[in-house]
């Protein structure tokens, strides 16, 4: 079994590395879970290839140490935090202990994508036009990661401090009602596993999902 550790506050960076660790396995063998039921899917074989993958986000301590005695050899378990772990943290300390990679992303002045995220969530045409520059910079499955953070940021409590950001985003969700947010958020996922499949080019398709979310 390997270990993987990715967290901290620049959600960008943690959502880049987490979609270019998915690259590497079969999507069929990819599991995203959150603390319910971790003992099934760390134990269970896969079906499609003998690299599995789970990601965790944000686990607690005790059902994830609980889950790891029952992980099989070729299993990678990826743990997702949304926030830098202390260095007194048990799961970092288990990760190391385990010989397993860590990977932190603090703060950082490279938030060009936001832009682009700002113009979806006002509907605001100029995003195709802004989509070009951020699929050149930083790629198609980057560009899908941060796509699921704005959904989610339109149904999540904004955990930044500053009042402006907050109202922005509050704004921002008035264009974006929940039966709306979960078809985008099933649009998404079709749109990415087509991707994987070779159905549909990554560019086109990921323009597609641009056209619905602002349309």
């Amino acid at each position: 079994m390997k270990l993987i550790l990715v967290h901290g506050n620049f959600q960008p960076g943690v959502l880049k590395k987490v979609a270019e660790i998915k690259t590497g396995f079969d999507p069929l063998s990819i599991t995203e879970s959150f603390e319910a039921d971790l003992g099934l899917n760390f134990s269970s074989p896969s079906l499609f290839s003998d690299k599995r993958l789970v990601i965790l986000e944000n686990p607690d301590m005790k059902i994830l140490e609980e889950s790891l005695s029952q992980a099989n050899p070729g299993l990678t378990v990826l743990v997702k935090f949304s926030k830098a772990l202390e260095k007194s943290s048990a799961i970092l300390k288990r990760v190391i202990e385990a010989k397993g990679e860590v990977f932190i992303f603090e703060e950082s002045s490279q938030t060009s994508i936001f832009p682009f995220l700002d113009m979806l969530g006002n509907l605001n045409k100029k995003a195709y036009m802004e989509l070009e520059k951020n699929y050149t910079e930083f790629g198609g499955q980057y560009i899908l990661s941060m796509l699921a953070y704005f959904l989610r940021r339109m149904v999540q409590k904004p955990k930044t401090e500053s009042g402006f950001i907050r109202q922005k985003i509050e704004a921002q969700k008035k264009n974006f009602r929940a039966e709306r947010i979960i078809k985008l958020y099933r649009d998404l996922i079709e749109t990415d596993f087509k991707i994987k499949q070779g159905l549909i080019e990554e560019k086109i398709g990921i323009t597609l999902l641009v056209q619905k979310i602002i349309s």
